[in-house]
């Protein structure tokens, strides 16, 4: 689910680049190339968390207390540039997670609005208050019609008091 467009996120990684020293010279150099490459960053996902069976590149900045640069495939973590470099070049097409570490990056909206998580996050919670808000909406109606039907009992209206819990049933199958 890719819902984040190759533009903002290249515009992002040079923004990025312009305002941020990377303690790792050769991780700019990978960054350049992801930003210029659309079919690489139409399958690049920004996280905060690292995928060890997947491709995962994480990069820091001067700022940052985090190492300068990590590439992680397959299970295997190095500090390599290069082979991450090899990875994108030979399996363009394939997905790549970036992590990138710089002071205030929890707060810079420009980087929260594209991790991963926090867009699957609202959309989880957007899903879950549609379902609370339908059973809800059930839970309100069933009430309505048990009033209902204690009126037509009060009112001794028996054909009203028949179709009501016929109803009744139906909501609460």
């Amino acid at each position: 689910m890719n819902w984040i467009s190759t533009s903002k996120k290249g515009e992002f990684l040079k923004w990025f680049l312009d305002h941020h020293q990377l303690k790792n010279k050769e991780a700019r150099r990978l960054i350049e190339y992801i930003q210029k490459n659309h079919h690489i960053l139409k399958n690049l996902s920004f996280t905060d968390t690292v995928h060890p069976k997947e491709r995962t590149i994480s990069v820091s900045s001067i700022s940052s207390d985090e190492s300068g640069f990590h590439f992680y495939t397959n299970g295997l973590k190095t500090e390599d540039v290069s082979r991450a470099f090899g990875s994108l070049m030979s399996n363009p097409a394939d997905k790549v997670h970036l992590i990138l570490h710089y002071f205030g990056k929890h707060s810079d909206h420009r980087y929260t609005q594209l991790v991963e998580t926090h867009r699957i996050h609202s959309i989880k919670q957007y899903e879950q208050s549609e379902k609370d808000a339908k059973a809800t909406d059930l839970v309100v109606e069933i009430a309505l019609l048990k009033s209902q039907i204690n009126k037509a009992l009060d009112d001794r209206n028996e054909e009203l008091f028949h179709e009501l819990v016929k109803k009744l049933k139906k909501y609460q199958k």
